[in-house]
């Protein structure tokens, strides 16, 4: 059993009589919204789909920050945009869109992003909802309970605070209607909602709850009123939000207390990693890897298998660099399993979180198109042609999106390329034996006839060392070692490749320069003498 399912069956548990589970996410568009943020959106996703398996009705809510304060300028947005710190985001004017807001470019962003992942929960917008007067009468209701509220979050703190302190402390953030930040202070307010402020700006003025709307929730207070608002039973948070004294203890307690709903079931998740790369992703800093970025890379199918297969308290690292071909042969291999019904029963729940479907077995190998398409200089009519012999259906929209993932892997993020030698390995073929020597001579000798596939190559490629006296250990070892020969002859390297592949996308004057010993001492022979392909 997965841990959505488990998550999902404890849900109906928990919930035995609920017809519709409201579960529900957060981002904020802080910046360029990334993987680790995906992983708030896809952990509930995957406990949703768990539900629906169960037979639940299920109300998947994502909800975006955008009402809250630019808190500084990430990485990739121009630095004038200092200007706007303290603003909200969907008042702040997108660097890259002309009728667009700062959050709104973010948001279209991911949410084209969720939609390529299959992923389309219901959207909502703090700012719509705040500035339409939805959350009016709970504002109302934690501004009367300021005090208490404030009661509550210092049992979570440590520092010592003092009776000024409980009068002075409001549960809202109020945007100025001068200079449209939030450097205010508020000095006042009164059960009719009426509200006086001050702002750094000079603006000071009184206004009412019911005819404003510049006024939202401190995080801790807002959360656990948006819980309440829609009736949400679950709902992941960070790492950093699950601490002892972390934001869901402290809105756990203001949910119940002040807004009389108890606090939704909650999973902690942990950071993601980028393999190679140091420090935390945040969108605030510009440090991120985003959607796209993977999906340049990846099969949507795996991106969705990388978070399904590793429990949501689990830090785990998104590889970039050759991991890359162990993680599609690994899942190309489980898909292949999974619909042959030779999976074990967990990883056959985790697969099926994928939304994998048969189709999905007709994709080429990926390593075997990053291996070759570098040989032939990134020609992608001699990659067809050489594919072709391996049977590889090259006109599918499997081999095209494929294909396309392994240019962009290799040109972005691949820097191992293969290597052909230039010239005739003189220096290793004179530390073979003669029969050693003899098996390369008959290795340029065969690859002047005509084969349909490598597949019939390599067979003769493996018979080449066979003799009648041969036991089946022996000659599993000696062909082994032979494969190593023609690789050093070819590459300078111990094993490479597939060889039939190889040898086919050398031409023939390659093939004869490198394994025909006439060229022997024709050049000196350097070592690391190469020539990338």
């Amino acid at each position: 059993m997965n841990w959505a399912l488990e998550e999902a069956k404890k849900l109906i548990e928990k919930y035995p009589d609920k017809e519709e589970f409201t579960i529900a996410s957060g981002v904020s568009p802080s910046g360029f919204i990334h993987i680790g943020n995906f992983r708030e959106i896809v952990t509930t996703f995957f406990i949703g789909k768990e539900l629906e398996n169960l037979g639940k009705k299920v109300r998947y809510i994502l909800s975006f920050d955008d009402f809250d304060r630019l808190r500084k300028v990430p990485k990739g947005i121009p630095s004038d945009y200092s200007k706007y710190i303290g603003m909200p985001y969907s008042s702040i004017p997108s660097p890259f869109s002309k009728d667009k807001s700062y959050a709104k470019e973010m948001e279209d962003r991911f949410l084209d992003e969720l939609n390529r992942m299959g992923i389309n929960p219901e959207i909502i917008s703090q700012t719509e909802q705040y500035k339409s007067g939805r959350y009016n009468e709970k504002i109302q209701l934690a501004l009367d309970n300021r005090k208490k509220i404030f009661d509550i979050e210092s049992k979570f703190k440590t520092q010592t605070f003092t009776e000024e302190d409980r009068d002075n402390y409001y549960p809202i953030s109020l945007y100025c209607n001068k200079c449209k930040k939030d450097s205010t202070k508020i000095l006042s307010c009164d059960s009719k909602g009426n509200i006086e402020y001050k702002c750094e700006c000079g603006n000071h003025e009184i206004e009412n709850l019911n005819d404003c709307s510049n006024i939202k929730l401190q995080w801790k207070v807002d959360w656990p009123m948006r819980w309440q608002q829609e009736g949400v039973i679950f709902e992941p948070g960070g790492r950093d939000h699950s601490a002892e004294n972390g934001s869901y203890a402290v809105s756990k307690v203001i949910a119940k207390e002040i807004f009389g709903y108890d606090a939704p079931s909650y999973v902690a998740y942990d950071f993601i990693g980028i393999k190679g790369a140091n420090g935390k992703m945040a969108s605030s800093s510009g440090n991120v890897l985003t959607l796209t970025d993977l999906l340049n890379v990846y099969d949507k199918n795996i991106i969705l298998w990388f978070y399904a297969k590793n429990n949501p308290s689990h830090q785990f690292n998104i590889a970039l660099d050759e991991d890359v071909l162990r993680y599609y042969s690994e899942f190309d291999r489980m898909v292949k399993a999974y619909f042959l019904n030779k999976l074990d029963k967990k990883n056959a729940s985790i697969i099926s979180l994928t939304d994998v479907t048969k189709s999905y077995l007709n994709n080429p190998d990926f390593g075997t198109i990053s291996n070759f398409l570098p040989m032939v200089n990134y020609n992608i009519e001699a990659l067809v042609s050489l594919l072709k012999k391996e049977n590889i259906d090259c006109n599918s929209l499997q081999f095209k999106s494929r294909l396309l993932k392994a240019i962009n892997w290799l040109e972005k993020y691949n820097n191992n390329k293969l290597h052909i030698l230039e010239e005739f390995n003189n220096e290793y073929y004179d530390s073979l034996l003669n029969e050693e020597k003899i098996w390369v001579e008959k290795t340029n000798e065969i690859l002047h006839k005509e084969y349909k596939n490598t597949k019939e190559l390599q067979e003769e490629l493996y018979a080449i060392v066979k003799t009648e006296n041969d036991n089946p250990k022996e000659l599993k070892e000696k062909q082994k070692h032979y494969f190593q020969i023609i690789y050093n002859m070819v590459i300078g390297e111990d094993k490479g490749p597939k060889l039939g592949l190889l040898l086919f996308a050398l031409d023939n004057d390659k093939r004869e320069q490198l394994l025909n010993s006439k060229y022997k001492n024709n050049v000196t022979y350097k070592k690391n003498k190469t020539r990338e392909i």
